[in-house]
């Protein structure tokens, strides 16, 4: 089954006014807790959350397009190698969950600015440093 265009539009639209819901910005946590990617409670506290913009997104040729509060990045919070990413909403009901990989691999959620082991597709984040996230298109 497919849906058609008009309709596509309308979600992609009805996902930005459900991340945006809430008196807070929407955020993407990273967590070192890979099963935190099926959408599961993680284990431990985030990595480093991404704050997104008010709106959260924008929508062009009919996919939209996360746009972040700072583009410069955001302080990591504790060292380790992020797995997975729940995208939360304003008011910390969860919008989605997916994969973390660096921005040379395939992941659901993408960043760079960190440097990856040989072998390993997740940058290592350190306390105090930043996190840049990639792009993150869903269509």
């Amino acid at each position: 089954m497919i849906i058609g265009a008009d309709h596509a539009l309308a979600q992609l639209a009805a996902t930005i006014a459900f991340a945006d819901a809430g008196a807070q910005p929407s955020a993407i946590r990273l967590y070192a807790d890979a099963a935190a990617a099926s959408g599961a409670t993680p284990a431990g506290a985030p990595l480093a959350e991404v704050l997104l913009a008010k709106p959260c997104g924008a929508i062009a040729a009919g996919q939209l397009t996360l746009l972040v509060a700072t583009p410069a990045g955001s302080t990591v919070l504790a060292t380790g190698q992020p797995r997975a990413a729940q995208w939360v909403n304003g008011a910390g009901k969860l919008v989605a969950a997916g994969s973390v990989t660096d921005v040379d691999h395939a992941g659901d959620f993408r960043i760079g600015g960190a440097p990856t082991a040989p072998g390993d597709d997740t940058p290592q984040l350190y306390a105090g440093g930043l996190v840049l996230l990639g792009a993150v298109v869903l269509g």
